[in-house]
């Protein structure tokens, strides 16, 4: 005996598209959400962006430090020590003390050469020049006298920079804009989809399974009435005719 196979279909699985229409019908019937909640988020950046803060300058001067690889790390760490800073207070009259000024100062040296730049932030700029150099100057003779250093040259003075280095950009208020918007436009989307609902057509054939084959508009009232007037019955006169 033959078998017969079977011609049984399996059912193809249905691939989810995204519809155009429904996005920005989703969209569009929350948008005082999403507006709500971007004008919130980029207020908060524009009130965080406003605040008031100092401006800080910076200003730089540039010595070159002839010394052995091992005591390099020892010269350079002498810079920011209270015997090189006291006498800095000193020469300059600053109201601060050593350990507030060390925090001013930086020391970094140019692609690990010889060369050390000697950075100093201050929100006076020319007294951030004057810092610096009151400093190098000081830390030579410190160098001198405790190290017998004699071969730290000054190659380039600090100069006043007009210039702030924190000035303010509205970086922070783009983001803001951006991140109310697309946790907005998120939110959106969880609330309609935890909206169990049914509003549109598509609604009916996702929950049921089911093409729809029309769909019967809704009657306003009025216009169901027809308006028309009652028929009045009409009189027919009968005779008789004889046979």
């Amino acid at each position: 005996m033959e078998t017969k196979r079977s011609n049984t279909v399996l059912p193809k699985e249905t691939e989810k598209e995204i519809n155009l229409r429904e996005v920005l019908l989703t969209i569009r019937k929350r948008i005082w959400l999403i507006a709500l909640i971007t004008g919130i988020l980029t207020a908060l950046g524009i009130l965080y962006n406003s605040r008031p803060e100092p401006q800080v300058y910076a200003s730089s001067t540039r010595i070159i430090i002839a010394a052995s690889s091992e005591m390099m790390s020892t010269v350079r760490a002498l810079v920011r020590e209270p015997i090189v800073l006291n006498e800095v207070i000193k020469k300059l009259e600053l109201n601060t003390t050593p350990g507030q000024l060390r925090s001013q100062i930086g020391i970094n040296s140019v692609d690990s050469s010889l060369i050390t730049v000697v950075s100093v932030m201050d929100s006076d700029p020319v007294r951030a020049a004057d810092i610096a150099n009151a400093t190098v100057d000081a830390y030579r003779k410190v160098a001198a006298d405790t190290l017998s250093l004699q071969s730290i040259r000054l190659l380039t003075p600090a100069q006043p920079e007009p210039t702030p280095i924190n000035s303010k950009s509205n970086t922070i208020i783009y983001i803001a804009f951006l991140t109310g918007l697309i946790l907005s436009i998120s939110l959106t989307f969880l609330l309609n989809s935890l909206d169990e609902s049914i509003r549109t057509e598509s609604d009916i054939e996702n929950r049921l399974g089911l093409n729809m084959l029309g769909q019967v508009p809704v009657i306003k009232r009025r216009h169901a009435d027809t308006g028309g007037k009652k028929i009045k019955p009409s009189m027919v006169r009968s005779e008789t005719f004889g046979s």
